[in-house]
């Protein structure tokens, strides 16, 4: 019998008003829907974000073929339950195994199967060996990202490719204003998947602070990462080379709507909000 514990990874979703019919009964085309919804969160959580992946590899990918089966019907307000596990990696194929309990009871089964292809010519292309091996780590559970700490000389292609993606390009910020004399003297946190993809990003100033005390600012992840985890595992690897310098203290800035984030991590607020780059901050500190 299929069950949850057969699926690598698991989506929940519930259903709404607009997915069903006058019994309240959901229409069979949404199922689909429901897997593209999941099968999104399976490559992000896999460590192979759309669309960032497919263009860090220069390829795209298309549905070749679908396979439903209806066990039974899911209904207004009922939490599904997605399982995915990736079944098969061919030359150009990814077959990926897919199913929908509600309550554990099993709703529908099935397969997809998607064509790896060139993003110019959209001819079918052998799958890279970057994605096998993020998709294997993924299904053993295995480490899915690497985290390295170093100078801007070393981190500077994959830490300015972040900031540009989330502080230029989708929050505005001047490219005057992004790029200052700090990256130099900074200790820089870069994370980026098993194939080199960077994701998100981070530094750590001591030059110029009080003495024992250090800033971090520039924290970025890239949205199609965000809610994976990466975030902490810059701070973290931050606040661990703080701790190797033997400083006592962090501060940083924290855009206000990410100030929860700081929270649970042990950073505590200092001060009123006010303005940085046009946008709310929240000076927040830590004791190490």
């Amino acid at each position: 019998m299929t069950t949850p514990a057969d699926f690598t990874f698991i989506h929940r979703l519930r259903v709404r008003w607009a997915e069903v019919d006058g019994q309240h009964v959901v229409f069979n085309g949404h199922y689909l829907t429901y897997l593209d919804v999941a099968i999104t969160e399976f490559w992000r959580h896999a460590g192979l974000p759309f669309p960032a992946a497919l263009a860090f590899h220069q390829g795209d990918m298309f549905v070749r073929r679908n396979l439903i089966e209806y066990h039974a019907p899911a209904r207004m307000d009922d939490w599904l339950d997605i399982g995915l596990r990736c079944d098969r990696i061919g030359h150009s194929s990814i077959t990926v195994a897919w199913a929908i309990w509600t309550q554990g009871r099993l709703l529908v089964t099935g397969e997809v199967v998607n064509v790896y292809v060139d993003v110019h010519t959209r001819v079918p292309q052998a799958v890279p060996q970057g994605m096998r091996d993020q998709l294997d780590a993924f299904a053993r559970g295995e480490a899915l990202y690497r985290v390295e700490v170093g100078n801007w000389a070393t981190l500077q292609a994959g830490a300015a490719a972040v900031r540009q993606a989330v502080f230029i390009d989708e929050q505005g910020i001047p490219e005057s204003e992004e790029w200052d004399a700090d990256d130099a003297e900074a200790v820089h946190a870069v994370v980026s998947n098993l194939a080199g993809l960077p994701l998100a990003t981070g530094r750590l100033i001591h030059a110029g602070q009080e003495p024992a005390h250090a800033k971090i600012g520039r924290m970025a992840v890239l949205r199609c990462s965000r809610g994976t985890g990466l975030g902490e595992q810059v701070l973290r690897a931050l606040m661990d080379e703080a701790r190797r310098r033997q400083l006592h203290g962090i501060a940083l800035h924290a855009q206000v709507n990410a100030q929860g984030f700081y929270e649970k991590l042990g950073f505590v607020a200092e001060g009123p909000v006010f303005d940085e780059v046009g946008m709310p901050h929240q000076r927040m500190v830590i004791r190490l």
